[in-house]
């Protein structure tokens, strides 16, 4: 599918893709109104890998160890102890509502991200939850290690009423302490103290083998402390978590929800209203584009004809007014139809304005070429040959005596034409030939057509022959074969492919005569007031021609 075709057929159908992404973008549009301000924080820890039990299979699978934090991070337990830490009005439940964490990836970064209607609340959120964390992850590793203090601390018990004495107690027995025994040894000893000349012993003199056992008992106590120490200071060492970096308060607001849902409407929307769009179109029996309307029609399209709303409402100050926007593609057509005119200098350059379907937007293209030819100093003459709508004799007011019905009539009674046929405008050197008193929706015989042109011949320099849909009349499709240049206009937007089709076949053979020109479809003017009454009392003869 060409791209061409795809720009086509979305500017064919874009009020439906308007109306589709608006409708994609409304329940994110209404979450926008419904809520307020608000403010992220964010707080980073870095979750590293155990360097105690379990670290082989941490380091062989890092992701795995990242991502089963993420889960720690956001259980229960933790929002739980998280909200005791901010105060009685949170719940864990409420701050899981507000926070989104997530890995950064392929590092051990985790970032907990909080979302509130202010910039202090959502920093305090962050934090609480990061300090929770990291908190727990220490104590979760002095909680694993507490069993082997536990059993230290029991042998440490055990010296230490070994050392000192333990008194019986339900299910313990007593214990006479190395220290007590001792001491009762050295009391006679001590007892002698006072007499200067007296010299103690020493403890291991007299009680060797209890002081043996003393310093042994000292010596495993202080091992077993020892190794109490350095297990509880391997649980802090070997914490797998820290703070990167802790929240902060926000300057500004956020993009929440609402924003992210309004942007993802606005593009599924669009997507599914191009999708229904290419549809219609591979199914419609509608011209797409020009490059399709140029290969029914066996030539280029030469130009664009701007929309002008000015002209929509009165086509007929196409004769008095140039808008910017048009004035280069009229200056372009009457270009390259003045190169197609004869070298006879005296010949009338004769140009058929004619559409590919009713409702072409002729009228106006013929009185815009109309003020073009003038304002270079041509004399025009404007036929109006569209004798379905009679449009432009209905806008210039032209005499009903006159116009092409006066021009047949003179012609039957093989008089000379007069200059009373033709209809004066707002431009000094542009004339119209009107329908005259011809009843709407009249045709015209083809050997009618000479007379016209030759009156309107004899009198200008440029005929500019508007005949309306090609496919209307016999008369405009004889008028673009005796025209110097026809000048096609066509309503890409509303043009029908077999219309088209069909109005190709009736153009001439010679397609360099030929200048398309992609016109906006115009609003159908149909005239059905009744004309005045002419008198045509004497003209049975030279009605003949008129049928």
């Amino acid at each position: 599918m060409e791209w061409s075709f795809i720009s086509a057929a979305v500017r064919r159908r874009l009020g439906l893709v308007i109306a589709l992404a608006v409708l994609g973008a409304l329940p994110g549009f209404l979450g926008l109104v419904s809520s307020g301000d608000s403010y992220q924080a964010t707080a980073t820890i870095n979750v590293a890998a155990p360097t105690g039990n379990g670290a082989a299979a941490a380091a062989n699978q890092p992701d795995r160890w990242v991502l089963s934090q993420l889960s720690v991070v956001q259980s229960i337990d933790t929002l739980d102890d998280a909200a005791a830490t901010l105060g009685s009005d949170w719940t864990g439940a409420g701050i899981g509502s507000l926070i989104n964490v997530e890995q950064e990836p392929e590092t051990d970064l985790i970032h907990v991200t909080a979302t509130a209607g202010d910039a202090s609340t959502a920093a305090l959120v962050a934090n609480a939850v990061v300090d929770t964390y990291i908190t727990e992850s220490a104590n979760r590793l002095r909680e694993a290690r507490q069993p082997a203090i536990d059993e230290l601390q029991k042998r440490l018990d055990d010296i230490t009423a070994r050392l000192n004495g333990r008194a019986a107690s339900e299910g313990v027995e007593a214990i006479v302490g190395i220290n007590p025994q001792i001491a009762d040894a050295m009391k006679g000893y001590i007892a002698n103290a006072s007499n200067p000349s007296y010299v103690i012993p020493q403890d291991s003199q007299i009680v060797p083998q209890f002081v043996q056992q003393r310093d042994q008992l000292l010596v495993e106590g202080d091992r077993i402390r020892s190794a109490i120490s350095d297990i509880q200071l391997s649980a802090v060492s070997e914490a797998t978590s820290s703070v990167i970096e802790r929240a902060t308060e926000p300057d500004g607001t956020t993009a929440g929800l609402g924003r992210y849902l309004t942007v993802a409407g606005l593009i599924f929307g669009g997507l599914v209203g191009t999708a229904l769009a290419l549809v219609i179109a591979q199914f419609s029996s509608k011209v797409l584009d020009e490059q399709v309307a140029e290969n029914i029609l066996r030539t280029n399209i030469v130009d664009s004809m701007p929309r002008s709303r000015a002209y929509a409402a009165s086509p007929l100050r196409a004769l008095t007014t140039s808008p910017p926007e048009m004035v280069e593609t009229i200056e372009r057509i009457g270009i390259r139809a003045e190169a197609m005119a004869s070298s006879e200098i005296d010949q009338a350059l004769t140009i058929a304005v004619l559409g590919t379907q009713p409702d072409s937007g002729t009228t106006t293209l013929t009185l815009a070429l109309a003020r073009r030819f003038a304002q270079v100093g041509y004399s025009v003459i404007v036929i109006d040959g569209d004798l379905n709508t009679r449009t432009i004799s209905t806008l210039v007011e032209a005499e009903p005596n006159g116009g092409i019905k006066a021009v047949l009539r003179q012609t039957a009674r093989n008089r000379p034409i007069t200059d009373s046929v033709f209809t004066s405008t707002d431009l000094d050197k542009v004339r119209v030939l009107g329908t005259g008193s011809i009843d709407a929706h009249s045709s015209l015989r083809r050997d009618a057509l000479g007379p016209i042109l030759e009156a309107a011949r004899s009198r200008a320099q440029v005929v500019l022959f508007d005949g309306g849909s090609l496919t209307g009349s016999s008369v405009s499709v004889f008028a673009a074969r005796a025209a110097d240049v026809v000048v096609l206009a066509v309503p890409l937007q509303s043009q029908d492919q077999r219309t088209l089709t069909e109005a190709a076949g009736l153009l001439p053979d010679d397609r360099s005569r030929v200048l398309a020109v992609v016109t906006a479809p115009g609003r159908r003017r149909v005239h059905e007031a009744p004309l005045p009454t002419v008198d045509d009392s004497d003209d049975s003869d030279e009605l003949a021609d008129v049928s």
